[in-house]
């Protein structure tokens, strides 16, 4: 469906000679940002091959792409400039923190690359109470740096992803239950307007900013910095991952059912990780506890056989570390994404069936990957500040990562997740879990997805509206992403 694809930004008619007009204007940018911008700063062109090249890597290879220069921003005076000079000339430029974007175009340009690999501070107040963090650096980074402080902030719960993607698309974490999304634990963001001006947004100044920012992704403004609120961290916590094969998969789902049904600890959380292949559906629990001890709801895991267990007790940034995360590959892919108020048997039954159908045939289009996970929170939403993502309700969400190394198949790979995602509405419908109006979470929504299933009607027209106040000349549409 050429068509589809089109829209997604994926294939279409052969761009070569506008991408040649691209770069070359682009570069014409680049040469005056190195002009205007202090020593704190630096324009990386494609000469400079190991800089360039790490700059601009995404985790999805499909999601990098050949900017025309890389501009490592070390200040928000810097950002401000940089702001100021693409919106002039209307170059197409994108804004990198962790590279996890899965929706080509979203974190990558062929224009101008904005890296904020510089802003990497993590501070503490000195009551310990706030910990402002750079949106350059990666979750991992945190966790090390806050180890030894005994506090902790909600942040993602892999290896990897970056503190601004993550912040500003929402925030699922493994202390979500405890204290709500990352976004509600946002005291202060730090950030560079459209136009230049570098302000803050907070509860009590740029109160409508604020909003938009807490879900609204990259669309009002380049963020560096952030203050968050922390919570006491115990110094040892419970948890890891465990490996079943493809036989017990029905049996981990049973498992997964009860923790549900029974679980009422909110320090107590798991993720159920389906990963399918021709040879069926392998089922990997990853589980947490927000202390020393295991949890007797885990124990209902115990009677099932292992293949690999790394459980126990451990430091919390050992914990996040040990997850595995880059054991594919992952050369083109997608997320896709849709949330339930509840996780119920024949819905997960339903989801690991899907999962299998593609897996079976994923080998015959190139297939890496076939991953479906479960997120079973509990309610987090008693939590939730006034934000663009509308999160009260605690829905569940499903995250559904897809990857393949041919470009021959895309077409086939985006068909195959949108009929996955609409055979699972429906069952969720059926069950009474799921409504046409429930939000998709920005972090894992496919690109095209509207601004009304991403936030809402209500929320939509407010961020429509705080849009035209603060971005009239549309700067923050040269950089890609969902439109607002």
């Amino acid at each position: 469906m050429a068509p589809l694809l089109t829209l997604l930004g994926i294939v279409g008619c052969s761009f070569a000679l506008a991408d040649d007009v691209v770069h070359k204007d682009a570069t014409a940018t680049c040469n005056e940002i190195e002009h205007k911008i202090s020593k704190a700063s630096d324009v990386i062109y494609p000469i400079q091959i190991v800089q360039y090249h790490s700059n601009q890597h995404h985790w999805i290879l499909s999601s990098s792409n050949n900017a025309a220069c890389v501009v490592e921003v070390g200040s928000p005076e810097d950002v401000s400039l940089v702001l100021q000079t693409v919106g002039a000339s209307r170059t197409p430029f994108a804004v990198y923190s962790g590279g996890h974007a899965s929706n080509p175009g979203f974190s990558s340009t062929k224009g101008v690359h904005i890296s904020l690999r510089r802003f990497d501070q993590v501070e503490l107040s000195k009551d310990g109470k706030i910990a402002t963090l750079g949106f350059g650096q990666e979750w991992m980074d945190v966790y090390n740096t806050l180890s030894p402080s005994g506090v902790n902030v909600v942040g993602g719960r892999l290896p990897g992803p970056g503190v601004g993607g993550v912040t500003l698309g929402g925030g699922y974490s493994w202390k979500t239950n405890q204290y709500g999304m990352t976004v509600d634990t946002v005291k202060t963001f730090h950030v560079v307007l459209p136009n230049g001006t570098i302000t803050s947004a907070s509860n009590h100044r740029n109160q409508d900013l604020f909003f938009a920012l807490k879900g609204g992704l990259n669309r009002f403004g380049i963020v560096t910095s952030a203050e968050f609120y922390t919570h006491p961290q115990p110094s040892e916590v419970w948890g890891g991952f465990r490996l079943y094969l493809p036989g017990l998969a029905s049996e981990v789902l049973n498992a997964t059912q009860h923790f549900v049904d029974h679980n009422k600890d909110p320090r107590t959380q798991l993720i159920l990780s389906l990963d399918a292949t021709a040879l069926g559906v392998s089922s990997l629990p990853i589980l947490f506890h927000d202390g020393p001890n295991k949890p007797a709801d885990f124990n209902v895991f115990d009677r099932l056989l292992t293949v690999v267990d790394n459980t126990g007790r451990k430091p919390f940034a050992n914990l996040v570390a040990g997850f595995p995360f880059d054991l594919v590959v992952s050369a083109r892919g997608t997320f896709a994404s849709f949330s339930t108020t509840a996780l119920t048997p024949r819905f997960l039954e339903a989801v690991k069936n899907e999962a299998a159908a593609i897996g079976r045939v994923s080998g015959l289009h190139s297939g890496t990957r076939v991953n479906f996970d479960l997120e079973p929170f509990a309610n987090y939403g008693q939590y939730a500040t006034d934000c663009a993502y509308p999160h009260a309700d605690s829905l569940l969400p499903l995250h559904m990562f897809l990857a393949w190394t041919n470009p021959a198949d895309d077409e086939w790979w985006y068909e195959r997740i949108h009929q996955a995602v609409e055979t699972l509405k429906q069952v969720g419908r059926d069950e009474g879990i799921y409504q046409d109006s429930f939000p998709e979470y920005p972090n894992y929504a496919l690109a095209g997805t509207s601004t009304e299933k991403l936030y809402g009607t209500r929320n939509a027209a407010r961020l429509r509206e705080i849009r035209e106040r603060i971005d009239p000349e549309r700067v923050m549409d040269l950089a890609g992403g969902f439109e607002i």
